[in-house]
């Protein structure tokens, strides 16, 4: 479907300049925009680029002056590009009903308008909220609870007892409620501890493909209401992530970590057993938290270990001088030699 500028700009709540009638017949990138193409530029950067690319419409920020092309000027240019999006490319939306191929246990609760797709298997007491979508070859264990408008992408798995809320998004392949990594030692040997715990998502939730979330060894994992989980995260038992906390791909938190609201977490990083980031902490890609670390609230950390990010960036740049500070040493050395010999030779 096209829509005007004009239109475009009442949607995303922008103020116009240019041509309101103006036909826009695609969201693009920069490099691959073409007439009738609509972009965004957050910065003056970008926005050269869009003024020399063939995009016809650019959003920007209030800020942005003139421009050879139509502009609707917003508050937060990445966020109008996302609602924009959304009108040129809405959601799939499921069939209602159940695929003659799935197999559903006893005393399953089904809500309205909800659609099962081919080949799940849905265990005893499951209950399965109004216009939840689950995709194919989904397995959902027994005791299982899915709120209204939560969508389960083909092949998640839920183990037993696992508690999901209203409008999560999991992304294929996700396991939610496997056991958790917990072992004792007896003579040499390891002894598994039964995980007799659950996993439970809270509204709003985004989890990503192949994501795991192990079950608690008592108690539950938590992941509270607004999380947002890139894929391939690992988080393990009796952790609980706060509040609209964001985790970037690769990331693993280990057992029993609490997360306050607000965390960010980037790509890679490493969390260790029992530890705590208080509200609003942000940890730099790679870097690693060791076990029984606790970070203050609004602390921006970075490394292995993990150090304040001005201290650390301080100790890289000191790093890179290290070869020719040990060229130095060498140097001096010999000088200091050199003068320890003659003095010897004097005496």
């Amino acid at each position: 479907m096209n829509y005007t500028a004009g239109d475009i700009a009442r949607h995303i709540e922008g103020e116009l300049l240019g041509d309101a009638a103006l036909v826009l017949h695609e969201v693009s990138s920069i490099e691959a925009a073409r007439e009738g193409s609509l972009v965004f530029a957050e910065n003056d950067t970008y926005f050269r680029k869009a003024e020399a690319s063939q995009a016809s419409c650019i959003i920007v920020p209030r800020t942005q002056g003139s421009s050879q092309k139509t502009l609707i000027r917003v508050d937060a240019p990445r966020l109008a590009f996302a609602k924009a999006l959304t009108l040129y490319h809405q959601p799939k939306t499921a069939t209602p009903g159940v695929h003659p191929s799935s197999v559903l246990g006893e005393h399953v609760h089904l809500g309205s308008m909800i659609s099962i797709g081919p080949f799940v298997v849905i265990g005893d007491r499951v209950r399965i909220g109004d216009r939840a979508v689950i995709g194919p070859g989904c397995v959902i264990g027994d005791d299982c609870a899915i709120g209204a408008s939560a969508v389960l992408q083909p092949h998640v798995t839920l183990y037993d007892h696992t508690r999901i809320g209203s409008r999560v998004l999991i992304h294929a392949g996700a396991v939610i409620g496997s056991d958790g990594f917990g072992f004792t030692r007896d003579n040499g040997q390891h002894v598994k501890i039964p995980q007799i715990g659950n996993v439970i998502i809270e509204d709003d939730v985004e989890v990503g493909a192949n994501v795991t979330v192990d079950r608690a060894t008592l108690g539950s994992t938590v992941i509270r209401r607004g999380v947002k989980i890139d894929n391939l995260v690992q988080i393990g038992h009796n952790v609980t992530i706060g509040e609209d906390s964001l985790l970037v791909a690769h990331t693993g938190i280990g057992g029993s970590s609490t997360l306050g609201r607000g965390c960010i977490l980037g790509g890679q990083v490493g969390v260790g057993d029992y530890v705590t980031l208080q509200d609003g902490v942000m940890v730099g890609p790679q870097s690693g938290i060791p076990s029984r670390k606790e970070i203050r609230s609004g602390e921006t950390v970075l490394g292995s270990p993990a150090r304040p990010i001005q201290k650390t960036k301080r100790q890289l740049a000191a790093l890179g001088q290290l070869p020719d500070l040990l060229t130095e040493v060498s140097r001096l050395r010999k000088v200091v030699d050199g003068i320890q010999a003659r003095l010897e030779e004097r005496t």
